[in-house]
């Protein structure tokens, strides 16, 4: 957790947000959020009913915890060439890898039997380390988590303190990408249950009565209790919220979003409200961090005009004594606070991301079906009202490498707070820094 970092809150309708921004050395981060809270009770009291936390930058600055990662693959790598390799800022934080027989094929068939047994022969080094972050990854978990969980439960049984990263809670079809971000979300979860725990107190004796929430990298919210479990998808809310700040003071929940700041223009879309989001954060040649994240590009000279999208231009910049590059004509000059209004806008969020198999028409349309009423449940067991949440994407992949009726179906719902309607225009600000 940073020390000296400071907090800027924001008012919208009765909600409220902290983002952490840059570090100051006036106080500690609890001091300067609990300085923040006290001010917006004194100037809004109840009328604040909702609280949305972008902890982005304080996950990403923080020291990882030391992780145990377990591998279930047939048989272990032939060689070091063949071991995975992960990003060299979280490689350090492995300490210990170990090999277990298993894992599936994309129709959910075991490759091998889990190996359950040899592996609880060498569970007691585990558990006697003093280590509690563990990250699991099999072969095939998109299609099957069933040798993930299995070793999740043997983990737990004899130590229920554990915290455990599967790597089939983040989806993509690459082992090396799962891999990584089962290991950076374990080694990021003691840093986010500090900041749950830090944001619960401080909430509750500010605003007791307000909803806790914490900003999401596609341009939604989840409850604070789930930074604590998938704190990767907390690392990376600013662009999304950028976008969404943006749409909400135009007015625009379908269309093109082009946001001018004094570093760069950037674009994204929206799309029933939030924005079009993909389910891989890309980083070079190296393993891609697979959370569900807004689509935000540079834009360029190049950049495709369609007149037939609406569109909102946010002019950010510090100064607009020049006009923006490109020729762009701000549709929204002087915009402030963008990141601050998106996470005050954002709702609950939910997706279900998996493989099935299917045989013709009736059987995809049943399972996409299914898969929509698991996604709106989703989101209302996060607090969303159920006459409130909608279908924001919906769509079916067809898997590659000759794997007919095999496909993947991803869903996102979303959805208000079951207290109250969201709002979308603001009607009161305060920014506040300490």
């Amino acid at each position: 957790m940073l020390q000296g970092s400071s907090c800027r809150a924001l008012v919208l309708e009765g909600r409220s947000v902290i983002s952490a921004a840059e570090q100051t050395q006036a106080s500690s981060l609890a001091e300067a959020l609990d300085r923040v809270l006290s001010e917006l009770r004194l100037q809004f009291g109840s009328r604040i009913t909702d609280v949305t936390a972008d902890v982005g930058r304080v996950l990403g600055a923080g020291q990882p915890g030391d992780v145990v990662a377990i591998r279930i693959s047939p048989r272990p790598p032939a060689d070091r060439f063949h071991n995975t390799s992960l990003p060299a800022l979280i490689e350090p934080a492995v300490i210990r890898t170990m090999h277990v027989r298993g894992g599936h094929d994309l129709r959910g068939r075991p490759l091998a039997p889990l190996d359950l047994k040899a592996f609880l022969v060498e569970l007691p080094s585990i558990l006697s380390g003093g280590l509690r972050n563990v990250a699991i990854t099999a072969v095939g978990s998109t299609a099957s988590p069933e040798h993930e969980t299995r070793i999740a439960d043997a983990i737990l049984s004899n130590n229920s303190d554990m915290r455990i990263s599967i790597s089939s809670d983040f989806y993509s079809s690459v082992f090396r990408d799962r891999d990584y971000t089962a290991v950076l979300n374990s080694a990021l979860m003691e840093s986010g249950e500090g900041l749950a725990a830090m944001l619960e107190e401080a909430g509750q004796r500010h605003f007791p009565s307000a909803t806790l929430s914490y900003a999401r990298n596609d341009g939604g919210r989840a409850p604070l209790a789930r930074l604590a479990v998938a704190p990767v998808h907390a690392l990376r809310p600013e662009p999304a919220m950028a976008i969404l700040g943006a749409a909400t003071l135009g007015g625009l929940p379908d269309g093109e979003v082009v946001v001018c700041t004094d570093e760069d223009v950037s674009v994204g879309n929206m799309r029933r409200g939030l924005p079009v989001a993909h389910s891989l954060i890309r980083q070079g040649y190296e393993a891609g961090l697979a959370t569900n994240a807004a689509i935000v590009e540079p834009y360029t000279a190049n950049h495709l005009v369609r007149h037939d999208i609406p569109s909102v231009v946010a002019d950010a910049r510090t100064s607009q004594d020049i006009p923006p590059d490109y020729g762009l004509v701000p549709t929204l000059p002087d915009a402030r606070d963008l990141t601050l209004i998106g996470c005050a806008a954002t709702p609950l969020t939910a997706w279900i991301d998996r493989l099935e198999s299917v045989s013709g028409q009736a059987d995809l349309q049943r399972v996409q079906n299914r898969a929509e009423e698991e996604a709106r449940s989703a989101a209302v067991q996060l607090g969303a009202s159920p006459t409130d949440t909608r279908i924001i994407e919906s769509n079916v992949f067809a898997m590659p490498y000759g794997n007919p009726g095999i496909v993947r179906i991803r869903v996102q719902a979303a959805g208000g707070t079951s207290s109250h309607e969201e709002h979308g225009l603001a009607t009161h600000s305060l920014g506040a820094t300490a």
